[in-house]
């Protein structure tokens, strides 16, 4: 069971560090700061979500109940944001569900589904703004 945590914490890092990778020229002006995780599904393992947070920082969240939302308004040095959520523990098939908006408009929908081991990592794409 430690192993699969590492697995998906590594996972995590791995996507923020691509996430920084971007440069402040690849932003886009004019898009909404104001940005809203919505995280559902069937999953019933123990879920962790790893996102940017309103100042361009990576930070780990439990998740404790589905479903779970977290609202951000990021600050204009940000240059994009992204959530990665991992889970372990559920049963293999189940489901889980990112919704991502920006200002109340829905831009990016993202899915999976566990494993035989009943572990899942889904990522959002990264919203640039």
């Amino acid at each position: 069971m430690k192993n699969h945590k590492l697995i998906v914490r590594l996972v995590h890092l791995l996507i923020l560090l691509v996430l920084f990778a971007c440069s402040e020229d690849d932003a886009k002006a004019g898009k909404s700061r104001d940005i809203k995780f919505e995280i559902s599904g069937t999953f019933t393992g123990t879920l962790d979500a790893t996102y940017i947070t309103a100042s361009g920082g990576g930070t780990n969240e439990s998740i404790t109940s589905l479903p779970w939302t977290k609202n951000i308004k990021y600050l204009s040095t940000t240059v994009s944001t992204s959530i990665t959520v991992g889970g372990d523990g559920g049963v293999a098939g189940q489901t889980l569900f990112i919704k991502v908006f920006a200002g109340g408009t829905l831009v990016s929908e993202t899915s999976g589904i566990s494993n035989s081991s009943g572990i899942l990592v889904v990522a959002s794409p990264s919203y640039i703004f």
